[in-house]
């Protein structure tokens, strides 16, 4: 099932790609024009024309060329200096040079969209069945809206096109951006459409997994009404004088409380629509579940509690392939571009299968902020457990009673780690004890073992110098000592993966904290907030929360979207929608509350036993003009005429 959808993604490179030239190019027109006249007779044309309505969906998984939001800032760290990703992180970007073209590519597609949707009507081949173009169609409605949703994420409002441009009509050219409310309520009416157009999720055809249904445009909906009601662009004072060449605000001056009901109604929409659930596996099914951690209720069953599942592996098959590629819990995946060897790379030591994907290993990998956030497995924060159950200094010397025991492969646990055998150096911090299940599944560290394709165990030692430490070289490093894990397979045997890896576009889990983020801010209370919350808990084998105050309980969803969802690439977004990214104080442990500030992580330099201390690893820049990003200086000056750029830019 899979490779059809490689198929979908990977027949890109023909008809409106590949011209490659920009958006608003007359020349690019008329020659496409010509084009389209011609791919109507045959149906494999007019396939492909639907494909390159696919062409420029972001290679999500390429993190650090491609896209660099699953993996920057307070998420991630690039393992060279001269990554893409690293570098916008640090702030080392404008309009003249923005790294990323982002905007040019966006309208490139949406231009090849809105050419199929006008010409689509001519098809005539006998060989199309009954509706089937009109299928594509649909499609191509929904990616239209879906770069437009991604656009406004990353840009703020833009102008909408709708249809290709007459360049004979001057009075045509898009050169003024709408606002963001007639940005997002054109996207709406886009996606309602889409949803009636578009097939339910089970009647999509196996032979194209991977197509949107209907339940991903109400999905996205949910997103883009999100994203509306956060404070970033909903009665931003910080935006009061952004305003078009006529004196129109960009964002609405005033905030609109009914715009987190609108939210919370779109995302109870996709819940209420009954086909999908969260993924479990139960516990003790032919393998050994680890205890979960000492609280009230760990003996309450699932889905009332977390009892009677295995968190661990729940979590991790999401991820990591294999039999539960497909689950319930899957709203809209995608297969893109090497995929699987981008996904499976980032977990793995660069010695591992004696340097199988050395070069490629290492390329980004987690800072201590985002270690720091996962909970323990009583589900407390680390700081309420320090010199308790947590300790953050030093050298593990024994186990836990959960995860990590220092024996090699133990059929009590499924983390290999082997510091208590004599036959390795490198052993575990003590951080990494005593934590909840969504860290083993997302997170790697020294001395964690992988299991080579000869049937031996290889223990990962990041120190500087050790095989997969710091080299002063054209190699990546994990510099933070933390390397991804969330799309390695327990029995992964290559460092590639041995098992297709999906990536969620987004997932049930999402909806699910979306909903009662926009609730807890419509109305706080309401006991929905806390079941959908909880729920995420539960399945991660931590204990329910107690009634609190809205601003207690939104604390509480922002640190659960931040480890629920790591490397998804949903935190660049709500750090910025929030208005948290340009906070600058710390936390106890030296972390920015922000996107900016000093980065911490292990001490990569270090060769010995200091290895395990904190240490300053880099500084990321965030500033208030870094919460959209410039559009391009060139695209402005060459295509757009009069359009403001954005503030600070």
């Amino acid at each position: 099932m899979k490779n059809n959808i490689s198929k979908l993604f990977l027949a890109l490179l023909l008809v409106f790609q590949s011209a490659g030239c920009h958006y608003l190019e007359a020349d690019e027109y008329l020659h496409e024009v010509n084009n389209l006249n011609n791919i109507w007779t045959q149906r494999v044309d007019i396939r492909k024309a639907w494909a390159a309505c696919y062409g420029n969906i972001p290679n999500y998984t390429d993190m650090v060329y491609s896209w660099p939001f699953n993996t920057n800032y307070d998420e991630g760290h690039g393992g060279l200096d001269n990554y893409p990703n690293l570098i916008f992180a640090q702030g080392k970007f404008n309009a003249d040079d923005p790294l990323f073209s982002f905007w040019a590519n966006y309208y490139k597609a949406i231009r090849t969209c809105n050419l199929f949707l006008e010409n689509y009507h001519k098809a005539n081949d006998k060989l199309l069945a009954p509706g089937e173009v009109e299928g594509y169609a649909a499609d191509a409605r929904f990616l239209r809206a879906f770069y437009y949703a991604q656009m406004l994420e990353l840009y703020g409002p833009f102008p909408i096109v709708n249809k290709t441009i007459d360049y004979s009509n001057t009075e045509q050219l898009p050169t003024n951006r709408n606002t963001e409310d007639e940005c997002v309520n054109f996207l709406v009416s886009e996606l309602d459409s889409c949803i009636n157009l578009l097939p339910a999720k089970e009647k999509v055809l196996t032979s194209e997994l991977g197509r949107p249904s209907r339940e991903a445009a109400m999905a996205i909906k949910a997103r883009v009404l999100l994203w509306d009601a956060s404070p970033l662009v909903n009665g931003n004072p910080d935006y009061s004088n952004f305003k078009d060449p006529k004196g129109k605000s960009y964002f609405s001056v005033a905030a609109d409380q009914q715009k987190w009901k609108k939210a919370a109604d779109a995302a109870k929409a996709v819940i209420d629509q009954g086909k999908f659930e969260l993924f479990t596996v139960p516990a003790n099914s032919g393998y050994t579940t680890v205890p979960l951690g000492n609280f009230p209720g760990n003996n309450v069953a699932w889905p009332n509690g977390p009892a009677g599942i295995d968190p661990y592996r729940s979590f991790k098959g999401l991820f990591s392939g294999g039999k539960a590629y497909w689950n319930k819990e899957a709203i809209w995946i995608v297969n893109l571009p090497g995929q699987t060897y981008n996904l499976s790379i980032l977990g793995f030591p660069r010695n591992y299968n004696n340097g199988e994907g050395a070069v490629n290993t290492a390329r980004v990998c987690a800072t201590q902020k985002l270690v720091d956030a996962f909970f323990m497995n009583n589900g407390a924060v680390i700081e309420a457990e320090d010199r308790k159950l947590y300790n953050d200094a030093g050298i593990a010397e024994g186990g836990d009673a959960f995860y990590i025991k220092g024996t090699g492969k133990d059929p009590v646990t499924p983390i290999i780690t082997g510091f208590n055998l004599s036959n390795t150096n490198a052993k575990v911090p003590n951080r990494c004890l005593n934590r909840e299940a969504r860290f083993y599944a997302t997170i790697g560290f020294i001395g964690r073992g992988y299991e080579q394709n000869n049937g031996t165990y290889y223990y990962a030692d990041y120190k500087a110098n050790a095989l997969d430490g710091f080299l002063q070289s054209d190699r990546p490093s994990t510099r933070s000592g933390y390397p991804i894990v969330k799309w390695v397979a327990d029995d992964d045997q290559k460092a590639g993966g041995s098992y297709d890896k999906p990536y969620h576009v987004v997932r049930l889990a999402e909806i699910y904290l979306s909903y009662a983020e926009a609730l807890n801010e419509f109305t706080p209370g309401d006991a929905d907030v806390l079941k959908y919350l909880n729920l995420v808990r539960f399945r991660a084998g931590l204990p329910g929360y107690e009634p609190a105050s809205k601003e207690i309980t939104r604390e509480r969803i922002k640190r659960e979207r931040y480890v629920e969802l790591a490397f998804e690439g949903k935190r660049y977004f709500d750090s910025r929608r929030w208005k948290d990214a340009g906070k600058t104080t710390r936390d106890t442990w030296g972390n920015s509350l922000g996107m900016g500030g000093l980065v911490y992580g292990c001490n990569y330099m270090a060769a010995d036993g200091s290895f395990y201390d904190r240490a300053v690893i880099d500084g990321y820049v965030f500033r208030p003009k870094n919460y959209f990003l410039p559009i391009p200086f060139q695209e402005v000056a060459n295509y757009w005429g009069t359009l403001s750029q954005n503030p600070g830019w």
